[in-house]
């Protein structure tokens, strides 16, 4: 096979990675993140919650009018065809960020599957017909692979960063990508993990040709006369190209056999969705507001799907609809600050300070007079007075020192509502080019409040939100950015297992040890059991009896067989979370939503079509 000619010379490569690369997306198609429908009364209408996003190319054709080249034969030149143009618009149901897990749960349990297959297939085929027999013969096996559930680890895609911002932020480094160092078991067990049919299929018992002759010692009497050189470590002789023909064949098996059954593993799982009916989804909507809770949904949209440059499976999620515990949205909430504050005081200036709690302090506003919490006792409450406590100070005595600001005055609504209006006199001064002395009072201020770049919004807290957590439909909506699932094909060329799959920022006895048992466990090698020959006189009547006996020098020996340890080089399923401000970018997509690649076309049904009871269009 095509894949398995290049394993071999491209393991020293592996080798030398030490982390798992990110996905490169050199061709951008500009997807924006636009007007989501979070508005809890349709979800009380039996209307599931959507993300809308905008073809930002084909939205600019649309916005010219259609062209008529009879009237004008010029008219449509260098133009997109206007059914294209007009289709820029595209509604993504959401799906629980629980769901989510757990379809990260399979894809890393589709992976371990292939992996114990592919080892076992390789070890059995050499160590036949002892392994043949254990594992094939009489089933030997352990328990089944059963992965937790992978944790939610907040990615923050380097290529969809502001330059500007990745020069400032040395702490906010992007985040690793949630699936790195997953690709790996568990635990690693001397006895299979999968059934015997997942690698014994076509394996038949072999005898011959002739693999070995042991290493041996003869002892007379019990005084040793003569042994084999290299015992016990090394038998007698060792058929190396039949032990070098066996692992080829048994690699080339995996790959031709189990490694597309694992693609087409990942595709089911990542492009079925859960449940597979509008009517089990709609039934949990409807009633009052007490209801919503979190329903468990997964509704996948293939981006062009996750084969290798293709582009992603993308899921928008949610961790609930209706956030009902005070105290646990009021954590989130503190999370989304301490986010911004870390920002702040890391690259902003004294204005963008202000803007920074009058932003905060209204999206939270937003958030505690919205309709999701009527009926429910205590949340909006407890949001203004904790809130309140968090801002007012900082915000009064910012605004006293800058000559702009200093005539606001009043409540806490009254004060930031007269520096929202104090801060866009600055950006608009700043962006004629005016002096901003009389306004700042020699304050530096760099950066324009609003930036010349083509996304809304302040720059800084535009970008901020890409570290904002997974969260509710009301806190999307109040701080405007919305999470995401992506899951997608990575080219790697590594080792099984992974030598990479160490965290070297938990050094400890345990994680180095676990991860050298990993290593030494899954090892390409020939097991052969050195024997000792003692020759006794016994007196039976007087007779002379030689019979082997276990070894007397160590137990069964292990001899490396090239190339000692699996070579993997192909595509292995990745996943990711997301954050996107509302406006800008959705990283990591290509193409057309709702469209699938190749083969995909056979596995995927048509999901709009499916979802379109869903969010009523």
């Amino acid at each position: 096979m095509r894949r398995l000619s290049f394993l071999l010379p491209l393991l020293p490569l592996a080798l030398g990675q030490n982390t798992v690369p990110g996905p490169r997306y050199e061709e951008w198609t500009k997807y924006l993140l636009s007007q989501p429908d979070y508005r809890l009364e349709q979800l009380l209408k039996g209307r599931w919650p959507f993300l809308e996003v905008l073809r930002k190319d084909r939205y600019q054709e649309y916005q010219k009018g259609p062209c008529d080249p009879q009237k004008d034969p010029n008219a449509c030149k260098d133009r997109m065809p206007w059914n294209e143009a007009q289709a820029h618009e595209f509604r993504l149901p959401m799906s629980s960020l629980e769901a989510t897990r757990e379809v990260a749960r399979d894809l890393r349990k589709a992976w371990q599957r292939f992996e114990e297959r592919y080892y076992w297939r390789v070890i059995t085929e050499l160590n036949n017909p002892a392994f043949w027999l254990t594992y094939c013969g009489f089933g030997l096996k352990g328990p089944d692979l059963d992965p937790p559930l992978p944790e939610v680890r907040l990615n923050v895609p380097s290529e969809s960063l502001d330059t500007a911002f990745l020069g400032k932020l040395t702490p906010f480094d992007p985040g690793k990508i949630a699936s790195a160092g997953l690709h790996s078991l568990d635990r690693y067990l001397p006895v299979p993990q999968v059934k015997a049919e997942d690698f014994c299929d076509d394996l038949g018992l072999n005898l011959l040709p002739i693999m070995y002759i042991p290493g041996f010692k003869v002892m007379v009497q019990g005084t040793e006369i003569f042994r084999t050189p290299g015992y016990p470590s090394r038998p007698f002789w060792f058929n190396s190209e039949a032990a070098d023909a066996r692992v080829k064949a048994a690699m080339r098996h995996a790959f031709e056999r189990y490694y597309p059954q694992y693609l087409e593993e990942v595709a089911r799982i990542l492009l079925t969705p859960r449940p597979n009916t509008p009517q089990d989804l709609l039934s949990g909507l409807g009633g009052d507001f007490q209801s919503l809770g979190a329903p468990k949904a997964y509704l996948p949209i293939p981006w062009q799907g996750h084969l290798l440059n293709g582009g992603a499976v993308v899921a928008p999620v949610y961790t609930e609809l209706l956030p009902r515990d005070p105290q646990a949205l009021w954590n989130t909430i503190q999370g989304i600050w301490d986010t911004y504050k870390a920002l702040i005081d890391k690259a902003g200036s004294e204005v963008e300070k202000v803007y920074l709690y009058v932003h905060f302090y209204r999206s939270v506003r937003v958030l505690y007079d919205s309709k999701a919490f009527y009926g429910i006792p205590g949340v909006a409450d407890t949001l203004k007075q904790q809130v309140k406590a968090l801002v007012e100070t900082p915000l009064r005595t910012l605004t006293q020192g800058i000559p702009v600001l200093k005539g606001c005055t009043g409540s806490l609504d009254e004060v930031a509502g007269c520096a929202a209006r104090g801060l866009m006199l600055v950006d608009s001064a700043l962006k004629l080019g005016n002096d901003l002395t009389g306004l700042t009072g020699g304050k530096p201020q760099n950066e324009p409040i609003k930036g010349m770049r083509e996304s809304p919004g302040l720059w800084k807290f535009e970008e901020a939100k890409r570290w904002f957590p997974p969260a509710s439909l009301p806190v999307y909506e109040a701080f405007g950015y919305t999470s995401l699932f992506q899951a997608f094909n990575i080219l790697e060329a590594t080792n099984v297992p992974d030598i990479r799959n160490v965290d070297l920022s938990q050094i400890n006895l345990g994680n180095w040890v676990g991860w050298a048992w990993s290593q030494l466990s899954r090892l390409v090698v020939y097991w052969h059991v050195p024997l000792t020959i003692d020759i006794r006189i016994e007196y039976c009547p007087p007779c002379v009896l030689a019979y082997p006996s276990l070894p007397l020098e160590g137990p069964a020996q292990p001899l490396g067989v090239p190339p000692y340890t699996l070579p993997f080089v192909a595509e292995r399923t990745h996943w990711r979370w997301v954050s996107v401000p509302e406006g800008y970018e959705i990283p990591g997509v290509r193409g057309t939503p709702y469209k699938v690649l190749g083969d995909l076309g056979g596995i995927a049904p048509d999901l709009s079509f499916l979802y379109r009871p869903l969010i009523g269009r």
